[in-house]
Parts: C-alpha cells; structure tokens; sequence
C-alpha cells in the first residue's frame, strides 16, 4: 500500500478503496449521552497528557454498566500517561494510556494513522511475546499494518475463555472501530470480534498475513460515538458468543477450539478509549 501524507479524509477513502479495503462511511460523530446514575472513573492524573485532536470540548459519557471484573483485569488506573502500558505490546498502531474526556484509560490513536506503520520496537515485542518464533510474527503483522493491534502480554486460560472491554469511540472519519483479537498465532494470524460507530454493526473476521476476510456481519447494532459500550467474547470449546452492551449478537461454532494469545484492535483513523479489560473463564467471580 502506498503512503498517503495528505491529511484530505476524501484522498485517504479513496486509496483505501484502491487497495480493496472496506471503508466506513464517513459521517459526523453522534452527540455524548448521559447517564443519570453512572460516573467518570476518577479525577484526571496531574501527567502531561499526550495531546488531544482538535474537536470542542464534550460533556464527560456515562459508564455505563460497569462489567465483571475477574483475576486478570487491567483497568490502566495507576499507568503512567503518555506511554503504552506495561501490559501490552502495542505492535501495530499509536497505543498509550491517555486522560481523556474525564477517565484515565487505554487509547489508540488513529489521528496519526497514515499507512499504518507497525511499532518501532516491533522486533523486541515479538520476541517478547514469542521467542524463537518472533520473525513469522513480523512478517504476518507487517505484511499489511492497517488494523492497530495490542497484544496482551500474559497467558490467557487454556480452558474456556471469557474476554471482555469497555470502550469509547472518540473520533475517526473513516473509522471508528474497538474490537477484541483472540487466537493470535505466532505467525501473527489472529481472529477478531469488532464494533463501529461509523457503521453500526459487529464483524466477525480472522486476519491471515495482513489480510482481513469477514465471516460474518451483524448488522442494525447502534453504537454511538462518545458513548461507552462493553464489547465480550465468550469461548466454550468450539462456541463462541459475542455480547454486546448487554444483549447476545453472534453465537457461532468455530472451526477449531481457539488457542494463542489475546488483545485489542482497531483500524485506520479510528481513536478509542479502552478500559476495564478482562480476560477469565466463564463465571469467575467478581473481585
């Protein structure tokens, strides 16, 4: 894919369109709602914070309903801003932790997003992440660095698998995507579960060396930006259900029982807060 500097929403639509990747339709973000009962997490942290695209200023969202928090659950509470989190190997896409619209929580930001470009330590990463095995990691994720990628650094249940987040779409012209990968493999092929304010509906898809086939599109899902949603993947063997803001959207049987390692994603412009992350096996109790 050739690198598009121009800053022009219309240009980057339509070098999308040359490569054959789906855009979504650029319209305007939805309006902020609110919630009588829900509050922000906390006051902002007195760290510089890395910049804010130049929109006006909106009104703090709700939570929302706040999720079952497991054994492993990263809330970026105490995270340094400005930086990815030490819990993440943000390999793909510009990841850091972000006091933003009143919460202290994950972003990734699509507002610098040209080609795509992986991560500057992305051979350290993979190692990290997979040892020997790190160079099939590189050449699968570097093969075509559209979809930003955050790859989760410890070990998820062998078993059955419940993977959740919180997230909140900002910005993005032509995105505005937050989904869950799972099943990342060391050559970096990964399966995904994604939302988008833009399109009002969830994708089921896996990645293989770059690319990006759909398996399935739910449409008629309203996810409004500047609003938070809880997105949830749940695996039984080889079911899988997808939950979204509290209602069942997808139940399907994979292929194969899934295996690898687990993150969050997203695409092109988009800019999402994360929060609230939870990876445990169904029915774990609250902390």
């Amino acid at each position: 894919m050739k690198k598009c500097a121009s800053s022009n929403p219309t240009l980057l639509v339509c070098v999308l369109a040359i490569a054959g990747v789906a855009c979504d339709r650029p319209t305007e973000p939805i309006s902020a709602t609110r919630s009588a009962t829900s509050a922000a997490k906390g006051a902002p942290s007195t760290a510089p914070a890395v910049p804010s695209p130049p929109n006006a200023p909106s009104p703090t969202p709700s939570r929302g309903e706040e999720p079952v928090l497991g054994a492993a659950a990263v809330t970026f509470d105490s995270e340094p801003v400005g930086v990815p989190p030490p819990s993440f190997e943000a390999v793909v896409g510009d990841w850091y932790v972000a006091d933003d619209h009143g919460v202290h929580a994950l972003k990734v930001d699509g507002g610098r997003w040209r080609d795509g470009t992986p991560s500057a330590n992305l051979a350290d990463q993979a190692k990290r992440l997979y040892g020997d095995r790190y160079a099939e990691f590189l050449d699968g994720v570097k093969a075509f660095a559209f979809f930003p990628l955050a790859v989760w650094r410890s070990e998820p249940p062998t078993g059955n698998l419940l993977i959740s987040v919180r997230f909140l779409p900002l910005a993005g012209k032509i995105d505005q995507a937050a989904g869950i990968a799972f099943g990342i493999e060391p050559d970096g092929s990964y399966l995904g579960v994604r939302a988008n304010a833009l399109e009002d509906n969830i994708l089921y898809f896996r990645v293989v060396k770059g690319k990006r086939t759909v398996i399935d599109n739910i449409r008629s899902v309203p996810t409004a930006s500047k609003t938070w949603h809880t997105l949830s993947v749940e695996l039984r063997g080889t079911n899988m259900t997808v939950v979204f803001d509290g209602q069942k959207r997808l139940e399907k049987a994979l292929a194969h029982s899934r295996a690898g390692k687990v993150g969050l994603w997203s695409k092109a412009d988009s800019q999402v807060l994360f929060d609230d992350f939870n990876v445990t096996e169904p029915g774990t109790a609250a902390r």
